[in-house]
């Protein structure tokens, strides 16, 4: 899955395999994190059945950052968990993102704060854990400035409660999109997907059944630089039922056939994910 290319916006395995339970100690974020509008911490949650840890992004007010798929203007966050002692793995999960608008480009984002729930397997589960993240991100409001920072905190095995970050993981992970076939009968479900190549370029049509004002993301193959679904022409613009997109930004030579799209339709509070294999 791929984002459009990164603008000049730089101006100014599902780990299932857990420790048998889990506690920590409070996250030891780097002093010397040096953007006054935003800083990082690890939180420890709880391992019974599945580990579990969370990364919180605390921004200024006004202040965002982005989704894994940032969309036309924005940079996603890379981890590097290469200092880790005793980690086997671990699988970010992503909260449902916002839409937001600027002159012409549309991203994905998170306003204010934000918490990534992470999945974790531990490569001895009668040891602990040593959580350890470095971050490269983008911190946003009028312009986007690059962010670094870096946390760690410490898993310990045995324990059977919840660590300090617990409510704040669990409150993470309601926001979690589900994935969901197409067509499913949902209050909130990508219902109907239509491809018509009689368009140039040839063009989908997403009915969605939504019960509050939502946006729709999409992700595509490596390389396909797919424009944000937008609401169709006859759409009720508060609460889209309706999105169309056109399949643009693909590489020169690119065939549509048998490639899959990763739709998320997001209301920012929840969301649902749908696979859909273009015919």
């Amino acid at each position: 899955m791929s984002s459009r290319p990164v603008l000049a916006i730089l101006a100014g395995c599902l780990a299932l395999c857990a420790l048998p339970a889990l506690a920590g100690s409070p996250s030891q974020s780097d002093p010397n994190q040096a953007d006054p509008h935003a800083v990082i911490q690890l939180l420890a949650g709880q391992a019974h059945p599945e580990g579990l840890a969370g990364l919180e992004i605390q921004l200024a007010p006004g202040w965002k950052t982005y989704w894994r798929n940032p969309g036309d203007a924005g940079i996603p966050p890379t981890f590097d968990w290469s200092k880790s002692e005793n980690l086997r793995e671990v699988t970010v999960l992503w909260p449902a993102p916002s839409r937001y608008d600027q002159e012409g480009a549309s991203s994905a984002v998170y306003h204010d704060q934000v918490v990534l729930p992470l999945k974790i397997s531990a490569i001895d589960p009668s040891k602990p854990v040593k959580l350890a993240l470095g971050l490269d991100y983008a911190a946003c409001k009028t312009i986007c400035v690059p962010a670094k920072g870096s946390a760690d905190v410490v898993l310990s095995p045995g324990a059977v409660t919840g660590g300090e970050g617990s409510a704040e993981i669990a409150q993470a992970l309601k926001k979690v999109p589900v994935s969901q076939e197409i067509g499913a009968t949902a209050p909130l479900a990508i219902k109907q997907i239509r491809l018509d190549t009689a368009t140039n370029p040839a063009r989908l049509t997403i009915d969605v059944s939504t019960p509050s004002a939502s946006a729709l993301f999409v992700e595509g193959p490596m390389k396909w630089y797919l424009p944000m679904p937008e609401p169709a022409d006859k759409a009720d613009k508060a609460n889209p039922q309706r999105f169309v997109l056109p399949l643009e930004g693909l590489p020169k030579g690119a065939t549509l056939a048998g490639n899959e799209l990763r739709f998320t339709l997001s209301t920012g509070e929840a969301g649902v994910e749908s696979l859909y294999r273009l015919p």
